[in-house]
């Protein structure tokens, strides 16, 4: 019993010293003090946000900046592919017609070689007949001969 009579008088005197108004006051200060804390934690999350706002705002922006380039170049290049593919266009038809120009002339050779072909077998000239079947195989030859050249093959 004598140990329960010092614990009732150590409570009585804890009790005289820490009243109810001044737990209520130590608690609303403890609030106070984690309310303050928590303004200062959300206002730095706010910069934060500005700041991540500010920066993806920035971002953006160069990245707008690098498709308009972009876009930019590739126009460019098309137009150069189209003016390339012209000039291509341009030179092989040229290439082409003076192809046609030389087998044109080598056509009409052979032509006038078979008239006197065809007039050496109609007058039945017997020496000349030889000769003109010489002729017109070299013709021949040589019609073969710059045909593969105009291909390329030789």
């Amino acid at each position: 019993m004598l140990g329960g009579k010092v614990m009732d008088t150590f409570m009585d005197k804890l009790a005289e010293k820490v009243s109810a108004s001044d737990i209520i006051k130590a608690n609303a200060q403890a609030e106070a003090a984690e309310n303050e804390r928590l303004k200062q934690e959300a206002e730095q999350f706010r910069t934060q946000l500005e700041n991540l706002k500010e920066s993806e705002k920035q971002h953006r922006a160069i990245i707008e900046q690098t498709r308009d380039s972009l876009n930019s170049r590739m126009d460019e290049s098309e137009a150069r592919i189209h003016d390339v593919g012209v000039q291509v266009y341009r030179n092989v038809q040229a290439i082409v017609e003076k192809g046609q120009e030389k087998n044109t002339e080598s056509f009409k050779d052979i032509n006038s070689k078979l008239e006197t072909l065809q007039y050496a077998v109609e007058s039945k000239n017997k020496a000349v007949t030889p000769l003109v079947v010489i002729t017109l195989l070299v013709a021949l030859g040589d019609l073969v001969f710059n045909i593969l050249m105009f291909l390329g093959v030789i």
